[in-house]
């Protein structure tokens, strides 16, 4: 038998389809290294974000047609990845970071900096460089929800002074809170804060960046049209609760980014319902149990271990698939309502952080890699592909 050849292997990979792009990883020019030795195959495939969630998917479909090629006995495939950035002329701000995406929504209270700090984080696990900054100029949490405080170190870069962000959790923050006493208000008007966001974009060291996620002031204010008219936006993730009041006010949102054509990624529906879990001491399988949930009684069954579950939808539900089937986005995620949220929060210790591997965790996880997969369709649909 003939010793396989890198071409032979090279063919195989183009068995393996990007579920987005919808052309093979070789056709992409994915695969960076294909080097086949004594029947050992050395493979490198580079994806266009560290955060992608069908890389384990690729990496197992890859191995597999390799194997499969004749006189193959040994396969080693690294998945590796480079963020591309926008198309289009540099920016005259945030030169070296590849995309700008605002986390906005229509009315306060809906838990926006929860999801743009777990998000962050989210994303940093996966070995992406992230900034985040905390452009909620009149109540900027993001301090406290990375555990940070006190004034920024000062350097000098080119004859000029610079601020050098702080850092939590492999995230870059920046945010006003850190240069104003804990008690002091930001009593600003639109020049002042078109001035503050101009300045966290040219004069702190931010350095390479894959995303700089910026948590908006809730609404539709002075804040979001500086940011969209400062630089060019990759686009924004959109946060409501299931609730008719939120979803009504993402509905200005929505119009207000289409107004300066910024594109919406998608929506991310927090305090998504609460499940609540129970057991009966000495309760029987199939044993009903009567709870009450606001105005009305809900009869449940005990399991074969005197358990009960349920979800309560606190906030209502289905707001965030009414408002993506009306406008054309995706859903992003859900995130339930849940106390270990808030304790991570108020901590400094976001749950993306400190319990990855809950429910709650690989929840916003999974909103991390939705996000990264939709900068990276739409950053590569306006590269050329050879087909």
């Amino acid at each position: 038998m003939s010793s396989p050849t890198n071409d032979q292997v090279l063919d195989a990979l183009r068995q393996v389809q990007d579920p987005d792009l919808h052309k093979d990883i070789v056709t992409l020019g994915f695969v960076t290294r294909c080097e086949v030795e004594n029947g050992h195959a050395d493979v490198v495939i580079n994806l266009t974000t560290p955060a992608c969630p069908v890389k384990d998917q690729l990496k197992k479909e890859a191995e597999d047609v390799i194997k499969a090629v004749p006189g193959i006995v040994g396969v080693q495939v690294e998945m590796t990845a480079v963020v591309k950035g926008q198309d289009g002329p540099p920016r005259e701000l945030g030169k070296n970071i590849q995309h700008i995406v605002a986390v906005s929504s229509g009315k306060g209270g809906v838990g926006k900096s929860t999801v743009s700090v777990n998000i962050a984080c989210a994303l940093a696990k996966t070995g992406a460089k992230v900034g985040l900054l905390d452009c909620d100029i009149y109540g900027p949490d993001i301090p406290m929800m990375m555990g940070l405080g006190g004034q920024p170190e000062q350097i000098t870069v080119d004859g000029k002074p610079r601020l050098v962000p702080k850092e939590a959790h492999g995230v870059k923050t920046m945010s006003v809170g850190y240069l104003l006493r804990e008690d002091q208000p930001a009593v600003w008007r639109g020049p002042m804060v078109h001035k503050l966001i101009e300045q966290f974009l040219t004069d702190v060291e931010w350095g390479d960046l894959d995303y700089l996620l910026v948590d908006m002031p809730p609404g539709t204010g002075d804040a979001q049209l500086s940011l969209a008219q400062l630089v060019p936006l990759t686009g924004t993730i959109l946060v409501t609760t299931p609730q008719a009041v939120s979803t009504f006010d993402v509905n200005k949102a929505v119009a207000m980014f289409k107004q300066v054509n910024v594109e919406i990624l998608g929506i991310v529906e927090n305090m998504a319902g609460q499940q609540i879990e129970g057991m009966v001491e000495g309760g029987m399988d199939g044993q009903p149990v009567r709870l009450m949930v606001g105005d009305h009684e809900e009869v449940l069954s005990l399991d074969s271990e005197g358990r009960f579950r349920t979800v309560i939808d606190v906030f209502g539900k289905g707001g965030a698939e009414r408002l993506a089937s009306m406008h054309g986005f995706p859903v992003l995620g859900q995130i339930p309502l849940n106390p270990v949220v808030r304790l991570g929060g108020d901590g400094g210790e976001p749950i993306a952080v400190a319990a990855p591997d809950s429910g709650i965790g690989r929840s916003f996880a999974d909103v991390a890699g939705r996000v990264a997969q939709r900068i990276a369709v739409r950053s590569f649909a306006t590269l050329p592909v050879l087909d």
